[in-house]
């Protein structure tokens, strides 16, 4: 090959690699504002709860997920919120409450003051919290036809807080009665709950002990005693399920880690028992839970 016909060569190559990178950057931030504009239409059906703003968006065009970078949220009701990242791999948009969604929020940051937090913010400030600092996820689906909600898993982790893992079935739901009718008829099937602390429960602890003016080690003793005596009398009435959750509970105040729950009710429950009046022990023998201090026990 001539120099002339390389020279002319590398033109060429030199030519369609310009057009290709202009093109895929063009492309790139044509899709970013496509994926805001998005975003934003989504937003906007939910003004009414909140004002969402963010820096940046992008929609995967292969696979539909989305991720949104430096969210901004101002409750309706008063409050505030930020997110670094959310994250969503799976969302349904044709409904106002989505039939199923799999994502995540990363970096949420909520200030401890009176719109967020309410009458808790002194006793959150008390415990040294100024902001809580956490990452949520959600995996959930909802079955129209069978009225079945599958929440398979919602994730809390919060730094110098808690980790918590949620996951339960309900049938019954319908997700067009928002409020407190759309709580009638809807039933447990079953629930787990696993608490791993991270300094939330020794900080209430503490606090609650420097309240009462006692040291901490006649405070723990104190509430495990208590829980003692319900211990025994529900062992005196025949509920295992609550002789069970107060002994394990004492495990747990003596030394927080991992706190286990499972609901599994030998049928169907309504919800709207929890409300009803009945007394804490009879809650947890109707909605069959039983509790372990063991972190090797999983939850739902």
């Amino acid at each position: 090959m001539s120099e002339k016909s390389t020279n002319k060569y590398l033109k060429a190559f030199t030519l369609t690699l310009a057009i290709i990178i202009i093109a895929g950057v063009a492309g790139y931030f044509k899709l970013q504002d496509y994926s805001a504009q998005k975003v934003r239409e989504v937003a906007a059906r939910y003004s009414d709860i909140a004002n969402i703003d963010f820096d940046r968006a992008m929609i995967n065009p292969f696979d539909r997920s989305v991720k949104v970078w430096n969210v901004r949220c101002d409750f309706a009701v008063g409050g505030t919120c930020s997110a670094k990242v959310i994250s969503v791999k799976k969302f349904d948009d044709s409904h106002r409450f989505p039939y199923f969604f799999e994502g995540e929020a990363q970096g949420v940051t909520v200030p401890v003051d009176f719109m967020n937090m309410g009458t808790l913010t002194r006793d959150f400030r008390k415990m040294g919290y100024d902001e809580l600092s956490f990452d949520l996820s959600a995996d959930y689906i909802y079955e129209d036809k069978a009225k079945q909600l599958s929440v398979h898993d919602l994730h809390f982790k919060g730094e110098n807080f808690c980790e918590l893992n949620i996951g339960f079935d309900l049938e019954n739901v319908k997700l067009d009665r928002p409020g407190i009718s759309g709580l009638i008829g809807v039933k447990v099937l079953d629930a787990g709950i696993i608490v791993h602390d991270d300094s939330l429960i020794s900080r209430m602890i503490e606090s609650s002990a420097s309240s009462a003016k006692v040291s901490l080690d006649d405070y723990r003793k104190g509430v495990i005693e208590d829980l003692q005596l319900k211990m025994q009398k529900s062992r005196s009435t025949g509920n295992g399920y609550a002789e069970n959750f107060y002994g394990e509970l004492m495990k747990f105040i003596a030394k927080p880690e991992y706190f286990v729950l499972r609901f599994e009710p030998a049928k169907p429950v309504p919800l709207l028992y929890a409300f009803m009046g009945n007394s804490f022990e009879n809650l947890l023998s109707l909605y069959g839970v039983t509790a372990s201090s063991d972190p090797v026990i999983q939850g739902k």
